[in-house]
């Protein structure tokens, strides 16, 4: 089981939106604090990045920006000191009107003279059942650069995903939807290479050999009744090596994250699955329905019939 794939499914991503802006002149347009991920592309030109309580830096063409949890955050380019700032906060849809289809393209500026620049961009929700699990998964902040050598992957994906936007064929809300979502699991692999430091957690874990195997493992089969002691002889370390390891760099000791890994899936399946709870026990490993009745209850707060009834 590809434990990457897996989280993500378990996250139930939506796409909200695809939206386009072209600006000139003097600029600046305000972002809200977001409690999912958001991204940019400059398509061409370069323009200002912003996140509170950060120093600002320049986005050149090419450039990939991806906030995860964002706090308010800005862009803007100032190019001539005689022309006014144009200031504009940026408004999302109105709530229930949300979806992956594109928004209308923004001009920012004077609309009689060329863009100097073009950003692409859009957002993501996650079912609230498991947004602890983005936490270790997206950076905070990843730029993946136009020098990166990963960047071509990306700008083939960001050209499709542009040319269905643009596109009234049938389909387009799915098949752009999908595309984001592509989009969204790339730009997560390709993070760690331009996050910095690498957040505790599963890609930091995936990015160490040895956890990787154990993690694959985990993932693969959750019905095993695991033991730190056989997680450490797949990762091929010794107890002690591998539970340090394990909880150092992916920020969990391995029978907490199995834990949660379960419930994940326990609280997914109750909520989409239609599964009954014996079945629901058994995938998550627990040998009858009253041990993992005891362990949910423990971990979410409330029963699962009772969790699948109020979801």
């Amino acid at each position: 089981m590809d434990p990457l794939g897996q989280t993500v499914a378990l996250l139930r991503p939506k796409a909200l939106l695809w939206k386009q802006m072209q600006a000139n002149g003097n600029w600046t347009v305000h972002f809200p604090a977001s409690a999912g991920v958001v991204f940019c592309f400059v398509a061409s030109g370069r323009c200002d990045l912003g996140v509170e309580g950060e120093p600002p830096r320049a986005l050149e063409q090419g450039d990939f920006l991806l906030l995860s949890r964002p706090p308010r955050w800005r862009l803007g380019r100032e190019t001539d000191p005689a022309r006014p700032t144009v200031v504009l906060d940026y408004a999302p849809r109105a709530p229930g009107s949300d979806q992956a289809g594109p928004e209308r393209a923004r001009f920012v500026g004077d609309a009689s003279w060329p863009a100097e620049v073009e950003i692409l961009g859009g957002r993501f929700a996650f079912d609230p059942a498991n947004a602890d699990l983005l936490a270790g998964l997206v950076p905070r902040r990843a730029e993946i650069l136009s020098k990166d050598s990963t960047a071509p992957r990306l700008h083939h994906l960001l050209a499709l995903i542009r040319e269905e936007a643009s596109s009234e064929r049938a389909g387009q809300g799915l098949v752009l939807e999908r595309l984001l979502e592509v989009l969204l699991v790339e730009a997560i692999r390709q993070a760690p290479a331009g996050a910095g430091v690498a957040e505790p957690g599963l890609l930091a874990g995936l990015a160490d050999p040895h956890l990787a195997r154990a993690l694959r493992a985990l993932h693969g089969d959750m019905r095993r009744p695991w033991t730190v002691e056989r997680a450490a002889g797949v990762a091929g370390l010794s107890r002690s090596a591998f539970a340090e390891r394990f909880a150092a760099i992916v920020g969990l000791a391995p029978m907490d994250y199995l834990l949660r890994l379960r419930m994940a899936l326990a609280k997914d399946r109750l909520r989409f699955g239609g599964a009954r709870l014996a079945e629901v026990a058994e995938a998550c490993g627990y040998r009858s329905v009253s041990a993992f009745s005891t362990a949910f209850r423990r971990v979410v707060g409330v029963a699962p019939g009772a969790y699948a009834a109020q979801t």
